[in-house]
């Protein structure tokens, strides 16, 4: 039988007197819950705590069947479309309360969301709170930073100077900082074995990524839980600790929730070889490999400026250069860790090469 093994921790650390982190986990709805509040007086742990009640309100009325709330979201399945809807609403309510009391003016959060639904995992966040995929001895981040440095670092020219420290923590998107937000959000096809941790910067900054792999591999949740928030406190525990681990086992083709399904044609395939992209503009070249690719485009991972609407060619290959496709695309959209690409005027042979790349045709 498939199982989704979580522990959620929240400490207040060493050295702050109240806890502005909340979090939220169900193991029924499988929806995991991170966010960190920000806002003197209290201000901080009333916006945390309202943005995973409104999140946990919202993912209910869904599996309910109340879906006349969703929020229209460009490409995006439909159950991605539910978690980030709870997002959006939270921010709404969370900006709606900074206004109408002032003891809360200028209150936010960050926010950091993990749905495992039938077929895929859905990952969103705004802010820096971390989202981690630990699979086959690799860790990395499912969520994307809102920060200054890493959008800075994500498009600065080769070779322009590095931010200091002081912007790392300076936050480009927060819950409740506007009326409206943008989350990123990304959905990939679990595998038995993968590890999450969702967590805040009380831990983030004093653990390693590599550090945070190594513990969670070797114990299960619970226990890893418990040694991550021990090993921050022991290095200076400054901040509040808040952290999800999650654990998938089983079969993922049967990974499942009462009464949900995934129509496969809304999946972002995640690739189990990434495969190679070599792509051409008029000015520069470049090459990377890609682990998620559609039959409408793909998102290239890249330290280089691109603008919206620039075309480039791309040229899909295998690990080892035996098949391979070129196809032209366009830049659609720009984030701190890279660009959406789609395809333009695909034949019937490319799509169909393309296909073969992510399992669609055999």
């Amino acid at each position: 039988m498939v199982k989704v093994e979580s522990c959620g921790i929240t400490d207040v650390g060493r050295k702050r007197k109240g806890n502005e982190d909340s979090y939220f986990l169900d193991e029924n709805l499988r929806i995991y819950v991170v966010a960190d509040g920000m806002g003197g007086h209290q201000a901080g742990e009333v916006a945390s705590k309202l943005v995973v009640d409104t999140i946990k309100e919202r993912m209910n009325r869904y599996s309910d069947g109340k879906t006349d709330t969703i929020w229209a979201i460009p490409k995006a399945s439909k159950y991605s479309s539910w978690l980030v809807s709870g997002i959006l609403e939270a921010n709404r309510q969370v900006f709606k309360l900074s206004k109408r009391r002032k003891e809360f003016e200028g209150m936010g959060a960050t926010v950091s969301a993990v749905f495992v639904t039938k077929e895929t995992l859905i990952a969103a966040n705004v802010g820096d709170s971390p989202i981690y995929l630990i699979r086959n001895n690799e860790i990395s981040l499912l969520s994307v930073p809102h920060t200054a440095m890493a959008e800075y670092a994500a498009f600065a020219p080769a070779g322009a100077k590095a931010l200091s420290d002081k912007y790392r923590h300076v936050i480009t998107r927060a819950m409740g900082s506007k009326e409206t937000v943008e989350p990123d959000f990304r959905e990939i096809i679990p595998h038995p074995g993968d590890m999450v941790v969702l967590c805040s910067d009380g831990l983030s900054d004093k653990v390693k990524p590599e550090e945070i792999m190594e513990i969670t591999r070797s114990n299960p949740p619970s226990k890893s839980g418990r040694m991550l928030v021990d090993l921050a406190n022991e290095r200076g525990g400054e901040d509040n600790i808040t952290l999800i681990v999650l654990k998938i086992t089983g079969d993922s083709s049967s990974l499942s929730a009462p009464g949900r399904s995934v129509n496969k044609a809304e999946i972002k395939q995640e690739l189990h070889e990434p495969v190679a992209v070599e792509y051409d503009t008029d000015e520069s070249s470049g090459r990377a490999l890609i682990k998620n690719i559609t039959t409408d485009g793909l998102f290239l991972e890249t330290s280089e400026i691109f603008s919206i609407g620039q075309k480039l060619t791309l040229t899909v290959s295998d690990k080892n250069g035996e098949n391979s496709v070129t196809a032209n695309a366009k830049v659609v959209n720009r984030k701190p860790r890279g660009i959406e690409l789609k395809y333009e005027n695909l034949t019937g042979e490319q799509k169909s090469k393309i296909e073969l790349f992510i399992g669609q045709k055999k």
